[in-house]
């Protein structure tokens, strides 16, 4: 049992160190309903009273483990897709903006300013 949660461990590591983007999946795969960490807890029945605190506690810290690692991992990739969309996205606030000219001017107007260039 524990050479199992320590396989679920080292196998949770390397999956979250190589992870792009599908942590949840990782996640999901390891500590959800029907994850293999998940399936060693339910076995937990089966077990001799006096194993039963040792792998229970070592259980909660691989849980603690992946837990923290997947956290992370989450923390590292959205600061990565926040430095990359600061890169892509620089503005210049130093520069002068663009003055978009609103509305149009006034038919009568227009046409006196039309007459005022031809005389």
């Amino acid at each position: 049992m524990k050479q199992t949660l320590e396989k679920i461990k080292s196998a949770a590591m390397a999956e979250l160190a190589s992870a792009d983007a599908d942590i949840e999946q990782i996640r999901v795969r390891y500590l959800g309903k029907k994850g293999e960490l998940t399936a060693v807890l339910r076995g937990m029945g089966q077990l001799s009273p006096e194993e039963r605190p040792v792998v229970g506690q070592l259980a909660n810290e691989v849980r603690a483990a992946i837990e923290g690692a997947i956290t992370a991992k989450a923390k590292e990739l959205k600061e990565k897709a926040l430095n990359d969309r600061l890169v892509s996205e620089k503005l210049d606030v130093t520069m002068p903006g663009k003055c978009d000219r609103v509305g149009h001017q006034h038919p009568l107007t227009r046409a006196q300013r039309e007459m005022e260039e031809i005389f």
